[in-house]
């Protein structure tokens, strides 16, 4: 787990703020948006055009509310005496149920999802964990995947190990930003380009996987993409 001195702690507590500023306040200035569309048209919509707002007011909630939940299950890992529960998980399903909350952006962008799980493969792991750095990642793909692209998802078997990897089409991440792309010390370097705002995301996933015995990391070539792997020890 995370341990950290006062200062690193104060450090990161306003990050944290910050992160959730920038990420909650966006959602909510989006569903003010839709909200106003429908109160101040010119002209009564339709019931298409009203299923179409509220299915966009209801994919922006959605993603807040499990925002919120990881950052929350999170903050209770960090307690003394926690144990990390783990389990035998379906992965396919688990990720599929993850990308439900991008269907809506990924539809927009025309992005299409390649999942090459075998529908039975289980993962070793903490639910709600896994499904925060499910999401995470599949989030930045989304968001950084150029319109007609495709994320693809696979997984091997390595040395008593599953890797995951999730591979987007889009620019990539430069050489030394992947060097520190985990790290919460320097998080606020990273560019406008890629993955601002969620790199303290990222370091609470690294943290995640760390309490369940495995690794996340990323390779990128920039301009030709970026994958996003994580591994975990198979059940003995």
């Amino acid at each position: 787990m995370m341990r950290k001195n006062p200062d690193t702690a104060d450090s990161f507590s306003k990050m944290l703020i910050s992160v959730l500023v920038h990420d909650l306040r966006q959602p909510f200035a989006s569903l003010i948006s839709a909200a106003d569309m429908i109160k101040y048209a010119d002209h009564p919509l339709s019931e298409e055009e009203l299923y179409m707002i509220f299915d966009h007011m209801r994919h922006t909630a959605s993603k807040s509310i499990k925002l919120l939940d990881g950052l929350v299950f999170w903050m209770k890992s960090q307690n003394s005496g926690y144990t990390c529960q783990t389990q035998s998980l379906p992965l396919r399903d688990l990720i599929n149920s993850a990308n439900g909350l991008y269907i809506h952006d990924q539809a927009s962008k025309s992005i299409s999802i390649s999942n090459t799980i075998p529908e039975h493969q289980l993962i070793h792991a903490n639910k709600e964990m896994l499904q925060f750095i499910n999401r995470n990642i599949l989030s930045n793909a989304t968001k950084y995947s150029p319109p007609g692209g495709t994320i693809n998802i696979s997984c091997s078997v390595e040395d008593a190990r599953i890797i995951v990897a999730f591979a987007d089409q889009g620019m990539g991440i430069r050489e030394e930003q992947l060097e520190r792309l985990f790290s919460i010390q320097d998080t606020p370097v990273l560019d406008s380009h890629y993955l601002q705002g969620a790199g303290i995301a990222l370091s609470i996933c690294q943290d995640m996987i760390r309490q369940m015995n495995g690794k996340l990391w990323a390779e990128s070539a920039y301009g030709h993409g970026a994958t996003f792997f994580y591994s975990l020890p198979l059940p003995a």
